[in-house]
């Protein structure tokens, strides 16, 4: 449970809610839209709109619709699993999910541009319009906020309490929209939650980096110590050892390297070692920086098994052992989407009468592949900036432990520096759960991390 509020139970049975998809015309200038967004909305029947909060929420990659949060997370309704992180076999059922935010909140499921049902319109010539210019970071967010600017006009919801979540870049359109809605579209949010985000921060993981490796220290560790090789504990306890560790004895021992002498350079690779689980000999070929890919390619190498990167308590046997570019096989991102699909249709086109001719993208790798993301916003300084400016907003930050492609320790460490106004830190929180990058595919932290964020929305600024 997150410090600060008292977490309430997660509801048994779901209050009764309307629950409609469709598709939303949006654009600077709604008279004249530019692209069609589908979305799904789920309301709660009867409540008052000027006290029922509206969270917008969608996810990542860029080019991931928002399927995963919708019915893998938050939504009323989700796949049904074994609850252990593990994926459920297809084709996959839906199931009530007692831990749906519709408890305490309204719902707006969003589709960027380019995925799910989201498509550009035609042109003023009747041709098709290209899509690239959504494909870009302003592009992106202005779609997003030019969306919710119109949901709440359509829907009479001006007046509510409004939020917005988001996974993984999703993360990243959460930190940049604090202030853009703000700042641009006259839109002051309530809450802000960033669910594993990847937040754009201006340092790379090379030869010379620091911040980096340091911040996959604790990561490391707990997959360590859930894969029986690390000396520090997987629970909250050995977590905060390994931060320690990492702020201290690791990253002023990195930064002194090559000023060691042999045996000190010895000593240093054989306790980190003990830490993360990686022999002695890798960790000084690689001085002393292992990046997600070495990492997961080599803990488990000894037994012919290679990580899930977006959750390394998930090992798989690897087809190609004697190929070191294969790394992982990050079946989070392969299977998962194919998981979910089949259930999102058949819920979508049978229970809320949604059809439509035309594919679901899922995870648009097209998008991903042409998305300019040479922007410098989704910062640090943007959530700290947010919070300076908007004294009725809090900020949730939370993450998988098990996940080294967006290390919980990284999101702690450069928010925690770049949050210094007044009262601006009081009202940013932080949690970690037991899982990986979709820790919500476990049913205790996904039911933890929901009493969490129903403390989190109901507690006053």
């Amino acid at each position: 449970m997150l410090a600060g509020w008292s977490s309430a139970p997660s509801a048994q049975d779901l209050p009764a809610y309307t629950a409609k998809a469709g598709l939303l015309n949006t654009g600077v200038d709604p008279e004249r839209p530019e692209a069609e967004m589908f979305h799904v909305a789920y309301t709660l029947d009867g409540a008052d709109p000027a006290t029922r909060p509206v969270t917008f929420l969608w996810n990542g990659g860029p080019g991931g619709a928002s399927i995963f949060l919708h019915i893998a997370a938050i939504g009323p309704k989700t796949i049904a699993t074994a609850g252990d992180g593990t994926f459920p076999p297809v084709p996959a059922r839906l199931e009530t999910n007692p831990d749906s935010w519709i408890a305490f909140t309204d719902l707006v499921f969003i589709d960027p541009v380019g995925t799910g049902y989201s498509r550009t319109l035609p042109g003023p010539d009747g041709a098709p319009r290209d899509p690239t210019p959504f494909y870009n970071t302003m592009g992106d967010l202005d779609s997003i906020a030019q969306f919710i600017r119109q949901w709440l006009t359509v829907n009479n919801r001006w007046g509510s309490p409004k939020a917005i979540a988001g996974e993984s870049y999703g993360g990243m359109r959460v930190a940049a929209l604090t202030r853009i809605l703000a700042e641009k579209y006259a839109i002051n949010l309530n809450r802000a939650v960033m669910i594993s985000p990847e937040l754009n921060v201006d340092a790379d993981f090379d030869s010379y980096s620091l911040l980096f490796p340091m911040a996959q220290i604790p990561t490391q560790a707990a997959i360590a110590a859930v894969q029986g090789r690390g000396v520090f504990g997987k629970d909250a306890e050995g977590r905060k050892a390994a931060e320690d560790y990492a702020l201290t004895e690791y990253l002023t021992g990195l930064a002194a390297l090559g000023r060691m002498p042999p045996e000190e350079q010895t000593a240093f690779y054989a306790r980190m070692s003990e830490v993360i689980g990686i022999e002695p000999a890798l960790l000084a070929r690689n001085n002393g920086r292992i990046d997600q890919l070495l990492f997961a390619g080599s803990l488990l190498a000894d037994r012919g098994l290679v990580l899930d990167r977006y959750d390394g308590s998930q090992a798989s046997d690897n087809p190609r052992p004697q190929d070191a570019s294969i790394g992982v096989l990050d079946r989070s991102l392969t299977v998962l989407s194919g998981i979910l699909l089949s259930p999102l249709m058949d819920y979508l086109r049978t229970d809320l009468g949604f059809v439509i001719d035309r594919p679901y993208e899922p995870l648009n790798l097209t998008v991903n592949s042409a998305f300019d993301r040479t922007s410098s916003v989704g910062t640090p300084d943007d959530v700290g900036i947010a919070l300076a400016q908007n004294l009725d907003l809090k900020v949730l930050v939370v993450h998988g432990a098990y996940d080294t492609v967006t290390p919980y320790f990284m999101s702690r460490f450069v928010l925690e520096q770049a949050t210094r106004a007044k009262g601006a830190r009081e009202r940013l929180f932080f949690g970690t759960y037991e899982g990986g990058h979709m820790f919500y595919l476990r049913t205790g932290s996904r039911a933890e991390f929901a009493r969490d964020v129903r403390g989190f929305y109901e507690t006053a600024p």
